[in-house]
């Protein structure tokens, strides 16, 4: 696909200062909450996810939180303990973490712990396949991943259609647009205007983009986008440029998309 920037928009200042980007929001809840979202993220990110699963080792089985597997060549295991604890977890935790992690077959073992570690808890982690991250730090962790095989890709299948609609040169759409009545015909450009903005706002997350856009020194946009529209905020729903976490400004992106198309596809009685 040859991604075009809509006409009329015009987008500054699309990397900047590097910053730490979250892929949520908010924390998780409580510990079951905790499991579920770093799952959903790693399956997000390609791997081939199981919850609470049971894993023989040398002395008997063992139950892991989540169970990570991308299938890659060679072989890449990620096996999850989540602690939901009040206070930071213990060396003790990390000692019985790494004998799993070693008999288990997992090539990684992550301990994603809310509250913290203890100082005892980071020394034993060192030098060791056990890596200890709080939520913010697991998020930065599969950011770049999650960003490029998930929300690029979930926002180009789910935005295409506005692309199509807003783009510069689309002599398919044109043709059909020029067959509608004069009424439509100017709904049509209404449209155009008013959305071109937002379809370039998506454009800046498309695979097809990605390379060009976001370099190995800023993997990642400065979030909110809020700075990049200037003398354009009007044009493009606050909820985007305001958000502060990769996935809610995916979800908003697509939501206004979708609204935006379904929009145009009343114009022409169908999709065009």
């Amino acid at each position: 696909m040859r991604v075009r920037m809509p006409c009329g928009a015009t987008l500054h200042g699309l990397a900047g200062a590097v910053v730490t980007v979250l892929i949520e929001a908010s924390a998780p809840g409580r510990w079951q909450d905790l499991e579920a979202r770093v799952a959903q993220i790693l399956s997000e990110c390609g791997y081939d996810v199981e919850v609470q699963k049971n894993v023989p080792l040398a002395r008997g089985d063992v139950n892991i939180d989540v169970w990570a597997d991308d299938h890659s060549s060679p072989q890449n295991i990620i096996a999850v303990e989540c602690k939901d604890w009040a206070r930071p977890a213990t060396k003790n935790v990390v000692h019985a973490f790494q004998r799993v992690v070693g008999d288990s077959g997992a090539n990684t073992g992550l301990i994603v712990s809310s509250a913290g570690f203890q100082k005892g808890a980071v020394e034993a982690a060192a030098y060791s396949n056990v890596r200890l991250l709080d939520w913010t730090q697991f998020q930065t962790m599969f950011a770049v991943r999650w960003f490029r095989q998930y929300m690029a890709p979930t926002i180009a299948e789910q935005t295409d259609a506005l692309h199509d609609y807003t783009e510069s040169i689309n002599s398919r759409i044109f043709r059909k647009a020029d067959a509608l009545p004069p009424d439509r015909q100017e709904r049509f450009k209404v449209l155009r205007e008013r959305y071109s903005t937002l379809a370039a706002g998506n454009l800046m997350f498309h695979p097809a983009a990605l390379d060009w856009l976001w370099s190995a020194n800023t993997p990642l946009p400065n979030l909110p986008l809020r700075n990049i529209y200037r003398g354009e905020s009007d044009l493009v729903p606050d909820d985007v440029l305001d958000a502060t976490a990769l996935r809610p400004l995916m979800d908003a992106l697509i939501e206004h998309s979708r609204r935006a198309i379904t929009e145009f596809d009343e114009v022409f009685g169908e999709r065009a």
